[in-house]
């Protein structure tokens, strides 16, 4: 909880002042980070999280593998403060529904708002993490 509102502070954000609210936040953001793939593998087999993680390699160091990088705990602090405003996690059931159609020359069709459930995209993302997530359009080269 401390993480997350000394984030919010410094940047400006504001969040709830109850400690059940911000957990849930905190929560459904891990929910989220918790769909991505990882480099490395969990520590241990047992461990019911993501990280902590062993045989990462950060800007040429190995990260500990009892440690969470502070890169990832500032991500979940990011994405609790979005989970504000809107789902993490939706249910997707297709899109949204159509309230208009109409075809004269070009197509025109017209949604009803709020009824696209994509999953959300965060342009920070996958640069905030850079070197810890696969994917994003990250490539690996490794001199031979």
């Amino acid at each position: 909880m401390s993480d997350l509102r000394a984030f919010a502070a410094g940047r400006g954000y504001s969040i709830p002042a109850d400690d059940g609210e911000c957990g849930q936040m905190l929560m459904q953001a891990m929910d989220f980070l918790e769909g991505k793939a990882w480099r490395g593998q969990r520590s241990s087999a047992s461990q019911p999280l993501s990280w902590p993680r062993s045989g990462v390699r950060f800007d040429g160091v190995d990260l500990s593998n009892d440690a969470i990088p502070q890169r990832l705990i500032d991500a979940q602090c990011r994405l609790a403060i979005e989970s504000q405003e809107i789902d993490l996690t939706p249910s997707v059931a297709g899109g949204g529904a159509v309230t208009m159609e109409r075809v004269e020359g070009a197509v025109t069709v017209q949604y009803e708002p709020g009824t696209n459930k994509a999953s959300p995209s965060f342009p920070w993302f996958y640069s905030a993490l850079r070197g810890l997530v696969v994917g994003g359009n990250q490539v690996r080269v490794e001199r031979g």
